[in-house]
């Protein structure tokens, strides 16, 4: 099956996927906001394209850092220690900003698209606990 915003969004409603995990679900556009609010409201975007499915989430400005720099050789030596999530840099109005995002098959199972999801948060979690100390207002 290839997926699309809708169907997807239909399929999580019917699993229970939805209520199980206390996610809020807004259509835009042509991507899905996906709102985790047990875990602090963090928002993850999901866009269905031709080819695959992707899953993302903006983790911190790159400028919330002293030395940027050292954050990206931290982030490129260690990210394949986050299962099925990759991190990028992105401008988003104008700023760059670190993200974590995941990509899978347009023609991907529903659970294996809430499994990306689930591993998504909680590795985005697990980045921010990381970086905390090397923030600006820390030092």
């Amino acid at each position: 099956m290839s997926w699309t915003v809708e169907t997807i969004e239909q399929q999580f409603i019917e699993s229970g996927f939805f209520a199980r995990y206390d996610i809020v679900a807004q259509r835009r556009e042509d991507s899905l906001l996906l709102t985790f609010t047990t875990r602090g409201d963090l928002p993850v975007v999901l866009v269905v394209g031709e080819k695959q499915i992707l899953a993302e989430v903006a983790l911190v400005e790159r400028d919330e850092f002293t030395d940027p720099k050292e954050i990206d050789y931290r982030l490129l030596t260690t990210h394949k220690y986050l299962p099925l999530s990759c991190i990028a840099i992105q401008s988003i109005a104008g700023t760059d900003w670190y993200v974590l995002f995941g990509a899978l098959s347009i023609h991907s199972k529903i659970e294996v698209i809430g499994e990306e999801l689930i591993e998504l948060v909680n590795n985005t979690f697990s980045v921010i606990d990381a970086l905390e100390p090397l923030y600006k207002f820390n030092n």
